[in-house]
């Protein structure tokens, strides 16, 4: 396996493994979870979190056909992939860190933004997870393009799933006029209509 291939499988996995706990633990230390963040409010607290493992998940299961990922994508776009996980990998293992340290000084949470707590200073910080919605944002055109080739490939299978069927038909047509099997007008135009639709989805 080629070295950015496994360093970006490691990232996913590390990052999947502290999100497991995530939510709970920022629960746990006071944070609300139900909160808005982003640019446009576009996500709370929790479907961040979520989002960010469905992406993961993702990601592990295009990765995990190493052929076609590496022709999909060239050596500097795998490197890019790469710094951004590394990126989102270290504001979710600060974040758990920090929850950590929190849980020990038991901080003022603000209750109206979202992951920002007032530190030891008096100074209203905010917990790192927040800036991954950036590293979501830069990640999303790679899989968009990886969600394509996944498409294609279902869509080749599917090709190969109906012409095998239609062969099957074609073959069951033809014993059935060996055997001189008569069929009503019904059953003519069923089969009719059935040829022409699988060759309109071929």
């Amino acid at each position: 396996m080629s070295q950015s291939i496994a360093t970006i499988n490691t990232l996913l996995v590390d990052i999947k493994t502290i999100n497991n706990s995530l939510l709970i633990k920022l629960q746990q230390a006071g944070f609300n979870t139900t909160l808005h963040l982003g640019y446009e409010n576009e996500y709370t607290v929790k479907s961040l979190i979520n989002r960010a493992d469905t992406m993961v998940i993702h990601f592990l299961t295009i990765t995990a056909n190493r052929e076609q990922f590496m022709q999909r994508t060239g050596f500097t776009e795998r490197k890019e992939i790469e710094n951004i996980l590394k990126k989102m990998h270290l504001s979710f293992k600060e974040t758990q860190n920090t929850l950590f340290n929190l849980n020990q000084s038991r901080p003022d949470i603000s209750i109206d933004k979202a992951l920002s707590y007032k530190s030891e200073l008096g100074e209203i910080e905010q917990l790192p997870l927040a800036h991954s919605i950036d590293f979501i944002d830069m990640l999303k055109p790679y899989c968009r393009m990886l969600e394509l080739v996944i498409a294609q490939e279902r869509i080749h299978a599917l090709s190969a799933v109906l012409e095998t069927l239609l062969h099957k038909d074609q073959e069951s047509r033809q014993l059935h006029q060996e055997e001189d099997v008569d069929l009503t007008d019904d059953q003519n135009n069923a089969i009719e209509l059935s040829h022409y639709l699988i060759k309109q989805a071929l």
